[in-house]
């Protein structure tokens, strides 16, 4: 009697039990994965495309920074996939008619390698590499990329405060290079500081920025803005003398067959 309650109480599964519920769990877990499989699916996507939204919203936004930063007239495009510009570091206004005395002012009819601005305060001290450039008009013979005498060369450009000057907040510019003379005169008297060139290129799968680099030269390496990049577009209409260019930058990032189109326009000021 004692045996076989013993015996009762110790019984487990069987084989075919054990199958039962690892088929019946089976069906249950495919049931469930039917139901919860296109919602992840769908929040993964929409994961993947929001952060190529978020890539290619960050380079354009980059992009247009620069481009609003360009020298007037200096943007170019090469091949719908490149676009290069001028970096302006400030701009001020140079002296060209009385209060002060003659020395202050900028002469266009001769070398003047020493003058006065106003307006923006500019750094102070001596700068190297750096260029000024007054009316670029982005034409031959007012070519800032063709190093046209609207553009200083390579030589020290010098800044400091004018506390004698008539008209407060004035600074002397004085340039080490003794024979420049600008070639034409700005309309507004604006006068620009430059330290080279930026350019963005799309190469293969990326999109890359270069600069700052020599004015002109050679572009050195780039560093990667976004990737996955499928394709981009860069156009530019430089606009009239009453209204201002408008530059037209369309990038396609794809990722897991997530695809993404975003298309940013910037207007350019090429007031010289």
């Amino acid at each position: 009697m004692t045996m076989q309650m013993n015996s009762h109480l110790h019984r487990g599964f069987t084989l075919v039990e054990l199958i039962m519920v690892i088929v019946i769990t089976g069906i249950i877990a495919a049931i469930v994965g039917v139901f919860i499989r296109q919602p992840v699916e769908g929040y993964v996507d929409l994961s993947r495309r929001a952060e190529l939204v978020d890539a290619a919203e960050s380079a354009l936004r980059l992009m247009a920074r620069d481009i609003r930063r360009a020298l007037p007239n200096s943007i170019r495009i090469t091949g719908g996939t490149q676009i290069e510009m001028i970096n302006t570091v400030q701009g001020a206004r140079y002296r060209a008619t009385p209060p002060g005395a003659p020395a202050k002012v900028l002469n266009f009819s001769a070398p003047d390698n020493s003058f006065n601005v106003f307006g923006q305060h500019l750094q102070e001290g001596t700068l190297s590499g750096h260029h000024l450039v007054v009316y670029n008009l982005g034409i031959a013979g007012a070519d800032a990329y063709s190093w046209d005498n609207v553009i200083t060369p390579a030589s020290d450009i010098t800044i400091a405060n004018d506390d004698a000057a008539p008209t407060a907040g004035e600074q002397t510019i004085t340039l080490d290079d003794i024979s420049h003379q600008f070639a034409y005169e700005s309309p507004r008297q604006r006068i620009f500081l430059v330290d080279g060139a930026i350019s963005y290129r799309c190469e293969g799968t990326a999109l890359n920025r270069y600069g700052v680099y020599a004015i002109g030269g050679g572009v050195g390496t780039g560093t990667p803005v976004t990737r996955h990049v499928n394709g981009c577009t860069f156009t530019y209409n430089p606009g009239t003398a009453t209204r201002a260019g408008l530059v037209t930058l369309e990038l396609t990032l794809t990722d897991g067959g997530e695809s993404v189109r975003l298309l940013h326009q910037v207007h350019v000021d090429n007031v010289p």
